[in-house]
């Protein structure tokens, strides 16, 4: 029990250091930019320059009750594996992957829209540089949120960790 604990610290610690080191990356990429003389803009809107303000605040706040959902529905499936013992050492090392997915979506999202918060407070808009000229201009925390959001479908769309019929076998 003392080495699940363990090892449990030992991996939130990783995502604490991960979410730490992706926000350092978009900041010092911002920080390079703008002080070396490189293209940037300041985009005042919400996504893409879109002035969606409101909108963006209720998704946060949803987002978050959403998290705190998912945390409870976590808690729960991994005492149903705790408890089953029918269920195979194979099987615990996909749920596990699965959990890791969901980890690393959810903290390239909040890790992304704290970094673009940061920039709000310090200079009224979001530093963006990347420009593709086929799309608006963007920058690494927009792309943090991107691949979040894309983990976080991908792990919903196979919710469970045997296919869709996995709830309906006994």
């Amino acid at each position: 029990m003392y080495r699940m604990q363990v090892a449990m610290q030992e991996r939130k610690k990783i995502f604490i250091i991960l979410f730490f080191v992706l926000i350092a990356i978009d900041q010092i990429s911002k920080y390079i930019i703008r002080t070396q003389g490189g293209f940037y803009i300041c985009n005042k809107g919400v996504a893409f320059g879109i002035q969606l303000y409101w909108i963006a605040v209720t998704l946060i706040i949803i987002g978050f009750f959403f998290f705190l959902f998912l945390k409870k529905q976590d808690t729960r499936n991994k005492n149903q594996i705790k408890f089953k013992s029918q269920l195979s050492i194979t099987k615990n090392k996909i749920w596990n992957l699965k959990n890791w997915l969901l980890k690393t979506g959810f903290t390239l999202i909040i890790s992304g829209a704290i970094s673009n918060i940061i920039d709000r407070i310090y200079f009224g808009c979001v530093i963006d540089f990347i420009d593709l000229r086929i799309w608006p201009v963007f920058n690494l925390a927009d792309i943090y949120i991107t691949i979040g959001a894309i983990i976080l479908i991908f792990f919903y769309v196979f919710k469970s960790p045997f296919g869709r019929n996995h709830r309906s076998q006994k």
